[in-house]
């Protein structure tokens, strides 16, 4: 088994067996696998644009900004469900003593090819950012639509890697992929890891969803009053 492996997987198992979790030992591994991140993205973009009432050039183009929200973890998301089908049915586990997700996300995460590009490649600070100016400078010539789009896809994906940049300490996104096939910023606070306030953060988490959820609930019900 790669080292890798072994140093992921070990302190992934210290935080699960963790005295906090002596009565519920798959708290560490739902706060991983549940990937609340993704919604918490969402829904923050879409606060953002619905409280952003000032005129903003370029125009904001909601769409893109709520598809880029989200996009930088769709290849991880389809590469775990791809990953869990073929060694449930398919094919064994090249490994002894771990489980399907713990392989995903411990070993192939680090060190396959396919998982490391899939999922920098919208973490990349540097390709987003490049997106992002492409579709400002075609705009400001052309003023199309697919240019606008553009622009607020990269600006989006940008806000979604610096936000995974300081929630993620052992796993942080490539930001400087391509240039940089390795490097991770420790942040010292991580969403789900017991040992860098994941418990904490998980609760924060839901709570700020809850909020933004019953924020647009009000709101709606409101509109359907009036």
């Amino acid at each position: 088994v790669p080292c890798g492996l072994y140093r992921h997987r070990n302190r992934y198992r210290k935080d699960r067996n963790h005295a906090s979790y002596n009565h519920e030992p798959e708290s560490i591994f739902l706060a991983r696998e549940a990937n609340m991140q993704t919604p918490s993205h969402f829904l923050l973009t879409a606060l953002v644009a619905n409280r952003t009432t000032a005129r903003i050039t370029p125009p904001i183009h909601v769409t893109a900004l709520l598809i880029g929200s989200i996009l930088p973890d769709i290849p991880f998301t389809l590469l775990t469900i791809a990953g869990e089908i073929w060694f449930r049915w398919f094919a064994p586990l090249p490994v002894t003593g771990v489980s399907i997700m713990e392989y995903l996300h411990f070993d192939l995460f680090f060190r396959d090819p396919l998982w490391i590009i899939g999922h920098n490649i919208f973490h990349s600070l540097i390709i987003d950012s490049l997106l992002a100016a492409m579709g400002y400078w075609i705009w400001r010539s052309r003023r199309t639509q697919w240019a606008l789009a553009l622009f607020w896809l990269g600006v989006s994906m940008v806000a979604h890697t610096i936000i995974d940049i300081f929630t993620h300490s052992s796993d942080g996104p490539l930001f400087l992929f391509p240039l940089n096939w390795t490097y991770r910023f420790a942040s010292p606070i991580s969403y789900w890891e017991a040992s860098n306030f994941g418990l904490y953060f998980v609760a924060f988490e839901w709570l700020l969803d809850t909020a933004i959820i019953a924020y647009f609930a009000v709101g709606w019900f409101r509109r359907r009053l009036s």
